[in-house]
């Protein structure tokens, strides 16, 4: 599908070939983050009563024990949010969902594209091994380029993962100030990814997007790298073990 649609083009096709991935695995995981929210967010609901009897000083006093609260699982969250608002409702959240997949669908065509080239240089160079093994990027290569990339989608893509977090932390201000006192709403929901962008821009101008993205940083570059890091590792492995001696 992908070379019938980008033949000449192996950019393109990485690229592609990344955003599909990120588009199926949101499409596969949202349901069950949507039913894990739901039971983040859900007060428990305590089960009926039961009744005991004891006996303190040869009189008979009845004691109603209130069992401990009763959570749902996993499975049966989805199935009450399928049942009570619908199948579709189990993907709600979907579209930025979708709007963030091009931060990993950035983050590995970057680095496929480096590792090609570096891997090029290599080859052009003659630095493979004399039996003609295939060639590999070394684990501080790996790191550094994992890096890389993953800084560059970050910086691409922060004001969506920002613009997602203010849209859900509106949404239960919302909620809390319609249970304490509906007459007096003084802030309203986003209507969308792009009212609550441009109303970060107007508080606090073009900066203001990417509020936060230093800690953010901290925490996603260096979980990529080791990521990358294994996936060489892992490559270098499976090359080993295929390869005729």
């Amino acid at each position: 599908f992908i070379n019938f649609i980008l033949p000449k083009s192996k950019m393109g096709s990485s690229l592609l070939a990344s955003t599909l991935t990120g588009i199926i695995n949101v499409f596969l995981t949202t349901p069950l983050w949507n039913g894990t929210r739901r039971i983040m967010e859900s007060d428990p609901q305590p089960s009926k009563p039961t009744s005991s009897t004891c006996i303190n000083n040869e009189k008979q006093v009845k004691i109603s024990v209130l069992p401990l609260k009763v959570e749902p699982n996993l499975w049966e969250m989805m199935y009450q949010i399928a049942n009570n608002e619908g199948i579709l409702q189990l993907w709600h959240g979907t579209f930025s969902s979708l709007l963030l997949v091009s931060n990993p669908a950035i983050q590995y065509f970057l680095y496929e594209q480096i590792r090609a080239w570096v891997l090029g240089i290599k080859n052009r160079r003659g630095s493979g091994s004399a039996g003609g093994g295939s060639l590999q990027l070394t684990a501080m290569e790996a790191f550094v380029f994992g890096a890389l990339s993953k800084t560059v989608a970050t910086v691409i893509t922060y004001p969506l993962q920002l613009g997602q977090v203010l849209i859900r932390l509106r949404k239960n201000e919302v909620k809390e100030l319609e249970q304490a006192d509906p007459s007096n709403m003084k802030i309203e929901e986003y209507s969308g990814m792009t009212d609550c962008l441009y109303q970060q821009y107007t508080r606090g101008g073009f900066s203001s997007l990417f509020q936060g993205m230093s800690s953010k940083l901290v925490q996603t570059v260096g979980q990529a790298s080791f990521i990358f890091v294994t996936y060489e590792q892992v490559l270098a492995l499976v090359a080993n073990v295929i390869e005729p001696r």
